[in-house]
């Protein structure tokens, strides 16, 4: 092969290289895969920065590319990183009332600190009929405090090597779950003010979710958080007409409904009133020598040390702020 035939076959390779990376980086599943790949680096590596090294030799050219010129927790802040991890969070919004509210609200930059929207419409021919916009939202926030919830994970490391893929499918569950945990129950706990409206339960699901819908005020979208109970039993109902599992998904269109274990009452959040800033997700490797454990929600906690009970832990936080312009319906709270 000749030198003028060696540069044809460089640039073809070149050619088929960057059409491969071009569908990769837009390929939603293997951004969210290349995210895995980098949690799980960062929980078995006990370092976040010796894993980010070997993560720039990953075989991935997504992994290879989000962490190229980071160093540490700096890796986040990179559009590559950031656009795996929203390719992630993406694949588990089923399960979190944030993302489910962020299909239906005013989404803001995290560099805007004052706004404010306001609509009207008028029809009619005399000077009395210009528009009179009416303030719907209003965001005159010049110093936002951003929510961050907090999850861990923790393994023995033992099985975070798993041979087989079985540490692995176990360390994705156990992530998802505990993300999506902890950001519903502080979504909740920011939503609830003084002003939330008490709606009186009915014992019925359905009638529930009725009742709080009219209650809630005009929206064109609605996220409500149930127990896993009402969230089956509405599944099962002849007006699930999105195809609502039982852990939640699209109740109606318009309807998202969201699963939790433990919660006191049916909550309605009309999600178009709602205005966000999103931090996204970040993950690093969780150094503490010992943590606060228990063997159940109710159990007392016990100081267990990582180092002696051979174990790796993962820390993920994401971070928010939410302002809404209308109030959040408890219906049957005690």
């Amino acid at each position: 092969m000749d030198s003028l035939d060696m540069a044809f076959v460089q640039r073809a390779h070149t050619a088929l290289e960057a059409v491969t990376g071009s569908r990769m980086r837009s390929n939603p599943e293997a951004q969210a895969k290349a995210f895995v790949d980098m949690a799980h680096a960062m929980l078995v590596a006990q370092n976040t920065s010796a894993a980010i090294q070997n993560l720039k030799r990953h075989p991935s050219e997504l992994v290879q590319k989000a962490t190229a010129h980071g160093f540490g927790d700096s890796i986040w802040d990179s559009d590559d990183a950031a656009a795996l991890a929203a390719a992630y969070l993406a694949t588990i919004a089923e399960g979190s009332i944030l993302d489910q509210v962020k299909k239906y609200a005013r989404l803001l930059g995290t560099d805007r600190r004052r706004v404010m929207v306001a609509s009207d419409a008028v029809g009619d021919v005399v000077a009395e009929g210009d528009p009179k916009p009416v303030r719907n939202l209003d965001l005159s926030i010049t110093d936002v405090e951003m929510t961050k919830a907090a999850a861990i994970v923790v393994m023995t490391e033992e099985l975070a090597i798993a041979a087989g893929g079985e540490g692995r499918r176990l360390f994705e569950t156990e992530l998802a779950s505990a993300v999506n945990r902890a950001v519903n129950a502080s979504v909740l706990t920011t939503l609830s003010t003084s002003n939330t409206i008490p709606v009186a339960g009915t014992g019925d699901p359905l009638a529930d979710l009725r009742a709080g819908l009219r209650t809630a005020g005009p929206s064109n979208g609605y996220v409500v958080a149930a127990l896993a109970g009402d969230v089956a039993d509405l599944a099962t109902r002849v007006e699930n007409r999105g195809g609502m599992g039982v852990r939640g998904g699209t109740f109606v269109r318009g309807v998202e409904v969201v699963a939790m274990d433990t919660l006191d009452g049916m909550y309605i959040i009309p999600a178009s009133r709602v205005a966000m800033l999103d931090s996204g997700l970040r993950v690093r490797s969780a150094g503490h020598a010992s943590l606060d454990m228990r063997d159940t929600p109710e159990s007392p906690a016990e100081l267990v040390n990582l180092w002696q009970t051979n174990s790796v832990a993962l820390l993920a936080e994401r971070s928010w702020h939410l302002a809404s312009a209308a109030e959040l319906v408890i219906v049957g709270a005690d």
